[in-house]
């Protein structure tokens, strides 16, 4: 950028204190850009490289490819709060693959009881199967 710098032909016709700041500019810029990222690593503030953590429903999806997924949100309306999986019916082509309860995930078993504010991640292998989950569960997708 400074080469193109419309002043740059006349640098040489500047003061000996210009060019001493045209100078430590110039080199503070060139030292701070390419050490900035290794000190920042070396004090522990560097932004974290690669890739971000995969969300568990991002693996699950991964081990499942064709499989489809709905996430159900409970509410205090729901019928099914404060019941065990295995007393709700489910089809069998369906499964809750966990649930989402107070920001931490849970992997159910069939005594898991449906909590209100619950968000049940089902795992089908056709939307019509999904159809029928939402109508044993009496709620609307999220």
């Amino acid at each position: 950028m400074l080469l193109f710098h419309p002043q740059m032909p006349q640098l040489y016709f500047l003061s000996y204190g210009e060019r001493t700041l045209f100078f430590i500019s110039v080199s503070s810029v060139l030292v701070q850009g390419s050490t900035l990222s290794i000190v920042a690593k070396w004090l522990g503030v560097d932004l974290p490289g690669g890739e971000k953590k995969p969300l568990p429903t991002d693996q699950l999806l991964e081990e499942h490819p064709k499989a489809l997924m709905e996430e159900i949100q409970i509410t205090e309306h729901c019928s099914i709060a404060g019941k065990r999986i295995v007393d709700l019916k489910f089809p069998k082509n369906a499964i809750i693959a966990m649930i989402e309860r107070e920001s931490k995930y849970l992997t159910p078993n069939g005594s898991t009881v449906i909590n209100i504010h619950d968000k049940l991640i089902v795992l089908s292998d056709s939307a019509e199967n999904l159809k029928e989950v939402k109508a044993v569960l009496k709620v609307k997708s999220v």
